[in-house]
Formats: C-alpha cells, sequence, structure tokens
C-alpha cells in the first residue's frame, strides 16, 4: 500500500507544481508584460517572469506530496 501512495504523491506533486506554476506565471506577465514581439513561456521555467510561480509551486507541491503519503492516524476508541 506505501508504493501506491508514493506513485500517487509523485503524479499529484507534478500536477501541483506545474499548474501553480502557470497560474502565478500568468498573473505575472499581466502586471508586467512582456516587451513586444517577445514570447512568453509560462510554466516550469527559470525565467525571471516564472520564477515565483515555480517557487510557489515547488512549496505547494511539497506540501502535497507530504499529505498523499501521510499515514492516517488511528484512533483507539476512547473519549
Amino acid at each position: 500500500m506505501k508504493p501506491i501512495r508514493y506513485i500517487v504523491g509523485a503524479i499529484g506533486f507534478l500536477l501541483v507544481w506545474g499548474v501553480v506554476a502557470i497560474v502565478v506565471g500568468y498573473i505575472v506577465t499581466m502586471f508586467v508584460p512582456p516587451p513586444h514581439g517577445e514570447t512568453v513561456k509560462l510554466g516550469v521555467f527559470l525565467d525571471w517572469r516564472n520564477l515565483p510561480g515555480t517557487i510557489l509551486g515547488l512549496l505547494a507541491a511539497i506540501q502535497s506530496f507530504r499529505a498523499s503519503v501521510r499515514d492516517s492516524k488511528k484512533k483507539d476508541g476512547k473519549i
């Protein structure tokens, strides 16, 4: 059961990291538009516009991975 949690956690890690990086990168490009004629690549890139999204996405993905791998707490039935 543990390997399945790690596989699901890894897939979730990549999805969360990518989605957060794209969304935050899009928001940054709305406030700081690129010069005329320049194309913007959104996602996990080391461009100065994408760096905040990459870092925030990485932190969110770490939390998502830890939550999916963590064992549930067993209750002993006592109040």
